[in-house]
């Protein structure tokens, strides 16, 4: 059984969405939270990240609300006016502060909240409140999403066990930095925060910030992180034994979302991990990991098991690095060698092979540019009809 100590979930229908699907959630912790967030690089921001950011300076969230259904985002001073007016109803219903509730909203860009219905449904959300309802929150903040995205770990320290659980949303307008993407991260484990902001950042590079459905970049992403010290006694600071088991665990959870974020890829078939190696440095080859990521080119090609590694070789170029020799280029497509020191390999039996590989629903693709040492990924898939079908008539 899945449980955090200290937080509790709901998840419902407010009337938000025609469909009546749950678009609207709740998470509710007993203590105030030691918090990090991570936000979107998109310098148009919704109403929610504009009036969070000033509540995270306070340092008193204990809870996060979340609608779907509509990003609250280009909405100028309505936008400002909804976010505020669901955080005093919700604050009066809980005799708590405002200044304790984090806001989140996903959906449709540029239309007004009528918070009149999330207000009308808070009294119903509080008292739906309970331990055990992460899949009804997981439900409640799903916009185009196919499934609910949720990973839990535990890790035992002294006479403890302590729990980890990230909960996300995501399908499209994915593309670093981050995505039209949620993630909140719950422990009952009290963590530094110091050492609490060093974990997020580095887990949501090697994951959110390291994925691409269709190189959009949303309004609204958020990666949010709670520590409410409930499970013990136990504080994780920068010295901590355990530091290094906790950082494997956030960095998993990231992970395992990221990957679930680009499985669930509007139209998505297929999940492919570009793996750049042999760069002089980290950025440059992250640089052409994206660039492969984000060419539709490749994408399509990638729909159509194609295994036309010419694609990747133009768009390794097309990153305009001084430093790529391609006569020193490798390319692999899983374990098959397609391209070596720039040229096609000759293998007899090379094409069919490779284009079995490329029908399998997880692909691998590795770039040697053998002039470092250093080395980056990106995860994406591919793009196909159902794509182009789906988001024709997003709005409708």
């Amino acid at each position: 059984m899945i449980k955090v100590k200290g937080f509790k979930f709901s998840g419902i229908s407010c009337g938000l969405k025609k469909s009546g699907k749950k678009d609207l959630g709740l998470i509710s912790s007993e203590n105030i939270c030691t918090t990090h967030a991570v936000f979107t690089k998109n310098k148009v921001v919704a109403a929610p990240l504009i009036i969070g950011k000033e509540i995270l300076k306070k340092n008193l969230v204990k809870s996060i609300i979340v609608n779907s259904g509509n990003a609250n985002s280009c909405t100028g001073k309505n936008g400002i006016k909804a976010t505020n007016e669901i955080l005093k109803k919700i604050a009066k219903e809980t005799n708590l502060k405002p200044s304790n509730y984090f806001p989140s909203s996903t959906g449709i860009i540029g239309v007004d909240l009528d918070y009149k219905k999330i207000n009308k449904s808070i009294p119903n959300l509080v008292s739906s409140l309970d331990g055990k309802s992460y899949r009804d929150f997981a439900e409640a903040i799903t916009t185009t999403d196919q499934y609910q995205k949720y990973s839990h770990s535990k890790l035992k320290i002294g006479k403890n066990t302590y729990n980890f659980l990230g909960i996300a949303k995501g399908a499209g307008m994915i593309h670093p930095n981050m995505a039209t993407m949620l993630c909140f991260f719950l422990t009952d484990l009290r963590i530094n925060k110091n050492v609490l902001r060093s974990l997020i950042n580095e887990a949501t590079s090697n994951s959110f910030n390291s994925i691409s459905v269709d190189g959009e970049m949303s309004t609204n992403d958020t990666v949010i992180a709670l520590s409410n010290g409930a499970g013990g006694e136990e504080i994780l600071t920068k010295n901590h034994k355990c530091l290094p088991k906790v950082k494997s665990i956030t960095e998993n959870i990231f992970y395992t979302l990221a990957k679930l974020i680009v499985k669930d890829g509007e139209g998505a078939t297929k999940f492919c991990r570009i793996n750049v190696v042999g760069a002089k440095s980290e950025r440059s080859a992250n640089q052409i990991a994206r660039k492969i990521a984000n060419s539709l080119l490749f994408k399509t090609a990638l729909y159509g098991s194609d295994p036309n590694w010419g694609r990747i070789m133009s768009a390794i170029g097309a990153s305009e690095l001084n430093e790529i020799k391609q006569n020193k280029i490798d390319i692999s497509i899983g374990n098959s060698m397609v391209v070596k020191k720039g040229i096609a390999s000759k293998r007899k039996g090379l094409v069919t092979e490779s284009r079995r590989i490329m029908k399998k629903s997880e692909v691998e693709i590795k770039i040697n540019l053998n002039i470092g040492k250093h080395s980056s990924f990106m995860l994406t898939n591919d793009i196909g009809n159902n794509y182009i079908n789906f988001n024709s008539f997003y709005t409708t």
